[in-house]
């Protein structure tokens, strides 16, 4: 079959789907992908993926962009015929499917995490949540990552019960993500480091944890702090590299910028932290998971899957830097025989309900691909 997969940006792609694309190419099909051009748009092509550029603005509301890109999505449907089309990220997945249905191809969305629309409900949320209703019956299936976004959208009757379908996030490659890499990796001895690894948005609680941290390093001075990921400057949530700059002026973290390996970033950390506001299923807590190291998130729609408090991390409520820094504390207080349990159950539940390969079963068995 010949399969087209869709999405805002390259990036997205290549970070939470190539795996999927890969195993679906192994499997005989002809795999394809359609996105506004970045930098991630010419790896997925060296991997031997066709790149379909498409224009996208992500952040606007002008509803004659809009329907240009819509416009745009059905003269590539009806151009590249695919057999079925993977819609990823809001806009995709409502216009992606409204030029699919006129196109008479079959599609799926997979909604990935509701974010600053659904976080900010304004005139924005009502809107999305009308066109969704219309999206949800034009494709076969909707997936969802977290039961909270799947009971929403069943609740607010924007799918029905036999279009949408529970997946465990986009899945963690626990061989790629294991801890023996670690063994080849230097760590600093004495200094205890937290590590944020994720997209630098407001949205994901860098401000609650940039306040946590300042508390944090005022009683452990030996404390390191680590920023690792995308500016995303499409995002309206997103923080800017001169305020990035300003906190390591103030010497309280290091910004590492983005990288397309994290695990030496993972192996570097004693404790990985995202408080989010809200999530699909936090990819960046699930592999530091699987490389044995405790977490700590938030209460939050998506992170709490990720997490048994505890257990594998801690949890705290959403919007509180209060309780993270005590939650901080907490960690570096911790015997390492009992971070190190953590670490351990933490891959144990990684493997149990977030592996790669058990995500594309269930988009392989749901679909019959």
């Amino acid at each position: 079959m010949k399969i087209l997969f869709v999405s805002n940006i390259s990036w997205s792609l290549y970070n939470f789907r190539r795996g999927f694309m890969a195993a679906l190419r192994e499997r005989g099909h002809e795999v394809s992908f359609c996105a506004s051009l970045d930098e991630y748009s010419s790896r997925l092509e060296a991997l031997g993926f066709r790149f379909i550029p498409v224009e996208i603005d992500r952040k606007g509301t002008s509803f004659i962009k809009d329907l240009r890109l819509l416009k745009n999505f059905y003269r590539i449907y009806v151009k590249e015929k695919p057999g079925l089309i993977f819609h990823n990220s809001i806009k995709p997945n409502i216009y992606g499917a409204f030029a699919a249905k006129a196109a008479g191809i079959r599609c799926v969305n997979t909604v990935s995490g509701l974010g600053y629309v659904f976080l900010r409900k304004g005139l924005a949320y009502y809107l999305v949540k009308f066109l969704y209703r219309f999206a949800c019956v034009f494709s076969e299936k909707t997936f969802f990552q977290n039961k909270d976004d799947l009971n929403l959208f069943l609740e607010k009757r924007i799918v029905s019960p036999g279009k949408a379908a529970l997946v465990k996030g986009s899945g963690v490659n626990t061989g790629l993500f294991d801890p023996t890499y670690c063994a080849a990796v230097k760590k600093e001895k004495d200094r205890f480091v937290f590590s944020f690894i994720g997209r630098i948005l407001w949205d994901k609680g860098v401000g609650e944890f940039i306040e946590a941290c300042r508390k944090i390093k005022q009683h452990y001075p030996q404390v390191k702090i680590d920023l690792l990921g995308m500016i995303d400057k499409g995002n309206p949530a997103a923080v800017t590299k001169a305020q990035i700059e300003e906190w390591e002026e103030e010497g309280l973290l290091k910004y590492y910028g983005e990288t397309d390996d994290v695990r030496p970033f993972i192996c570097a950390s004693d404790c990985v932290v995202l408080p989010s506001y809200r999530e699909g299923t936090p990819k960046a807590l699930l592999e530091a998971s699987a490389m044995e190291k405790p977490i700590i998130t938030t209460d939050a729609v998506g992170c709490r899957e990720a997490v048994d408090d505890r257990i594998n991390g801690f949890m705290v409520p959403v919007r509180d830097a209060v309780k993270l820094q005590e939650a901080m504390r907490r960690m570096i207080e911790l015997p390492l025989e009992k971070r190190l349990s953590m670490g351990r159950r933490g891959r144990e539940k990684v493997l149990r309900e977030f592996s790669e390969k058990a995500v594309i079963e269930t988009y392989c068995r749901e679909l019959k691909l």
